[in-house]
C-alpha cells in the first residue's frame, strides 16, 4: 500500500514540475512593492465603464480597467516576457506574439495559456491606488 502511495506521489509532483517547466504559466512576479496612485489624467477615463488608462507600476506598466462593478489592474508586461501589452478595443494585446486578453478578466483568448497578472486596486475619495 505504501508504494502505491509513493508511486501515485511521485508521478504527481513529476507533472506538477514539468507543467511549470514546459507550457505552465510564467507570470509575472512580485519582484518589487509598489503602491502608485493614478494622477487626474489617468484617473478620467477610468471613471466610466469600460474606461481604461495606463499607468505607472508594476513591472512594465499598468493597466487599469473599470468593467461597471469594480477597477481592475493588470501588468503590462507579457506573462513570459519583458515585452509592453497595448489596449485594442476590449482585448490586451501582444503585438510581438499575436496574444490577446480580456480587458474585463485578463483571461486569455488567442496565443497564451495563462492570465495577466492582477494587482489590487482600491478607491479612497477621488484617489485610485494600485498595488501588490
Amino acid at each position: 500500500m505504501i508504494k502505491y502511495i509513493n508511486g501515485i506521489a511521485f508521478l504527481f509532483f513529476t507533472l506538477l514540475a514539468s507543467s511549470c517547466k514546459d507550457g505552465g504559466c510564467n507570470i509575472v512576479l512580485n519582484s518589487v512593492s509598489f503602491k502608485t496612485t493614478l494622477n487626474p489624467d489617468q484617473a478620467t477615463p477610468v471613471r466610466v465603464t469600460n474606461g481604461w488608462s495606463y499607468a505607472d507600476g508594476g513591472k512594465c506598466g499598468i493597466i487599469v480597467y473599470n468593467t461597471g462593478k469594480q477597477l481592475v489592474a493588470y501588468d503590462r508586461c507579457v506573462p513570459i516576457s519583458n515585452t509592453k501589452l497595448l489596449v485594442e478595443g476590449f482585448e490586451i494585446v501582444d503585438k510581438e506574439s499575436g496574444a490577446k486578453w480580456l480587458l474585463m478578466d485578463g483571461t486569455p483568448t488567442q496565443s497564451s495559456e495563462c492570465s495577466l497578472k492582477k494587482y489590487g486596486v482600491q478607491t479612497s475619495g477621488e484617489l485610485i491606488i494600485i498595488s501588490n
